[in-house]
């Protein structure tokens, strides 16, 4: 059955003041539309250009239901329509400006709004209604309709030449948009992608070509504590992201790509992921290979931050190409006015986020004893229903890794962990298991003073032998989230001090549920 979607835009914005605190924690990661890491294709949906709907103040999107070939992943098979997102002018979230929607003439639950979009640069702004409530059964044939009006001023946006921030080259009044899957993984847009190129002819005598690929390489530093190899999942993922941006690059600089790019190598420190390009064409996208590097470390890095399992540890991003022939495919390059081949790399060293934790002065830094807590943590159910523990596994490191004056430290005294006073009553107490022990056993939490945002798992006492794989399980009720009660720079991560008796010795750690796959 057709679907018909009305929207009216017609929500209250921000107060001026909400909108600076919002604007500011604004993080800059992404600079285009939809601001935020997911997979615009392959997917199951697409969206039709927005149309006027008479003389009226209305326009309109359809949406259609388009299987891809050959794609059996989540955004193609299963993923569902919960949101929808337009790329909006910062002008158009006047205050007082009031936004409504309907489906089927009858008013939605949730209203639209304009938002301030977390994950973009300063000022960047989407209009979503959310809870659309679509899937791949239902919304084949969705009718949008978004009608938009000003406030009591006079301000505000009223078409789609004031509303919407065109995509790049295209006129006033297109617009960018995406429907968003709940998981926030799938983002089908508006423009759709390119079409995907024809395959490449066969290699006549002569013919030169930029044979590129793209190398993700890691290398853990002597304050590696915990060495890391890159996942099965997290190769996919970039060789997915890189031949999509390469194929989005090609469009932009009037390039074509000959061998789109693939997955060469994932090799646990070191991902290739491999293109071509046919004689000129590889000059036309060179100029792009700069920005395409340090787009791609954020694939690894996301927003500059290092992830707890990688501090330590030099990533390195190289885009590099060799000049191929029909005689000789991989030969030495030759740049050339009309043969340049895309070539970049960019590196960083990850350290430890600075972080005001914890509240007392000791040695923090990692390596600093010979104990340490692993960078992933687990979960299981509580104790009791409605309550989940997470679990934080502890290791004894190599002695190489362990330097200063706090090496021979040989008893765990206590863990402290970095959380929210506000939520004190959300935990309801550890559950400690060192190693050898046949079962847990039960700790009261023992908070700090208010403001310190410090709760402790005390008294433990554990030698080298008994913290070598013991496990301290925190339990919360399930209503508080983990990234809710534990403080910090990370999403659903904790920070974790790992003291010794004297207490002038505590290697800080953090513990995340799982590797950042974008």
């Amino acid at each position: 059955m057709k679907t018909v979607i009305a929207l009216t835009l017609l929500s209250l914005a921000t107060a001026f003041g909400q909108d600076l605190g919002l604007r500011a924690a604004q993080t800059n990661q992404f600079r285009e539309f939809p601001y935020c890491q997911c997979q615009k294709y392959p997917a199951a949906y697409t969206l039709s250009p927005f149309i006027r709907k008479g003389t009226t103040n209305t326009y309109c999107t359809t949406v259609k239901v388009l299987l891809p070939t050959n794609c059996t992943d989540y955004c193609c098979l299963k993923a569902d329509a919960k949101k929808l997102e337009i790329d909006a002018k910062a002008a158009c979230n006047a205050p007082g400006v009031v936004l409504s929607a309907t489906l089927n003439g009858v008013p939605t639950a949730i209203a639209p709004n304009f938002e301030l979009a977390p994950q973009g640069f300063p000022g960047s702004t989407v209009l979503k209604l959310t809870q659309l409530g679509l899937n791949l059964t239902t919304a084949d044939g969705a009718e949008i309709c978004i009608t938009l009006g000003t406030n009591r001023a006079g301000k505000g946006c009223t078409n789609l030449e004031q509303l919407c921030v065109p995509p790049p080259g295209a006129p006033a009044g297109a617009c960018s948009a995406a429907l968003f899957s709940s998981n926030n993984d799938c983002c089908p847009s508006l423009p759709p992608p390119p079409p995907p190129p024809p395959p490449p002819p066969p290699i006549t005598p002569g013919f030169r070509t930029c044979d590129t690929c793209v190398t993700f390489s890691l290398v853990a530093g002597p304050t590696a504590v915990f060495p890391y190899s890159f996942t099965p999942a997290q190769c996919d993922a970039y060789a997915k992201y890189v031949s999509a941006a390469f194929l989005k690059t090609a469009s932009a600089a009037n390039a074509s790509i000959f061998k789109n790019f693939t997955l060469n190598t994932c090799t646990g420190n070191n991902v290739t992921i491999c293109g071509k390009f046919r004689d000129a064409n590889g000059a036309l996208v060179a100029p792009y290979a700069d920005a395409l590097v340090a787009e791609f470390l954020n694939l690894v890095v996301p927003g500059g931050v290092a992830p707890p399992y990688l501090i330590g540890h030099t990533v390195t991003v190289t885009i590099a190409s060799l000049e191929g022939t029909a005689t000789s495919r991989r030969r030495s390059l030759l740049q050339t006015s009309t043969m340049i081949c895309p070539d970049a790399t960019t590196s960083v060293a990850l350290t430890p986020p600075p972080v005001d934790f914890p509240k007392c002065i000791c040695e923090f830094k990692q390596g600093t004893t010979p104990f340490a807590a692993f960078p992933f943590y687990t979960t299981k159910p509580g104790s009791k229903p409605l309550r989940t523990q997470y679990c934080f596994t502890f290791a004894v490191i190599s002695p190489s890794v362990v330097s200063g004056p706090c090496a021979n430290a040989t008893t765990f005294s206590k863990a402290e962990f970095w959380a929210s006073d506000a939520l004190r009553r959300s935990l309801r107490g550890f559950y400690v298991k060192p190693n050898g022990a046949a079962s847990y056993t039960f700790l009261s939490p023992t908070w700090g003073a208010v403001g310190e945002d410090t709760v402790r798992a005390t008294p433990l006492d554990w030698t080298l032998q008994l913290a070598n794989g013991a496990e301290i399980c925190m339990e919360l009720d399930s209503t508080t989230s983990l990234n809710d009660f534990c403080l910090g720079p990370y999403t659903n991560a904790c920070f974790i001090n790992i003291f010794d008796p004297t207490k002038k010795c505590c290697p800080m750690y953090a513990s995340i549920g799982s590797p950042f796959v974008p």
